[in-house]
């Protein structure tokens, strides 16, 4: 389409203009404008909040997902709680019994602070056993020496 000169009429001629309308109905057309844009920008401010944990929790997901532990929130009592999935050694059995309670390997549990840490310590306690039982290497910098018991004579040092 050609650029159009300034003083010439655009195409189709110029809009006629509406009718003439009341200074009360111009206020209440305003006001109805103003009432619909706090609800856009409610909406908005509510969508770029949900965007934006969403995509938190995206990340989080990708650069933590051998994490077992997450912040759940608050419970009605103001007391934290926490999602904690049990993963016991092998040899730790099958569940972990408090007070009656069976907590089975595997599953994700909603605990409180102080029930996340007696469960972590007794999964640690399982860990810690495997690898007393199967010989884990504790130290891996240390190098293994070859050293005979017994037989030869001591140096002069130790007698002293």
């Amino acid at each position: 389409m050609p650029p159009r000169t300034p003083n010439s009429p655009p195409e189709g001629g110029f809009s006629e203009p509406q009718d003439e309308q009341s200074p009360e109905q111009l206020q209440a057309r305003i006001k109805e404008l103003e009432h619909q844009l706090r609800k856009s920008d409610a909406a908005k401010a509510i969508a770029e909040d949900e965007a934006g944990r969403l995509q938190q929790q995206a990340q989080a997901s990708l650069l933590t997902y051998n994490v077992t532990e997450r912040f759940a929130g608050k419970a009605d009592d103001g007391e934290d709680m926490w999602w904690y999935r049990i993963d016991l050694a092998p040899c730790g059995g099958l569940d972990i019994k408090i007070n009656g309670a069976a907590y089975v390997h595997g599953e994700t549990y909603k605990l409180t602070t102080n029930q996340l840490r007696c469960i972590k310590e007794i999964v640690a306690r399982t860990w810690g056993h495997e690898n007393q039982i199967n010989g884990a290497n504790e130290n891996p910098y240390k190098k293994a020496q070859n050293r005979l018991l017994g037989g030869g004579s001591a140096p002069a040092w130790a007698y002293r």
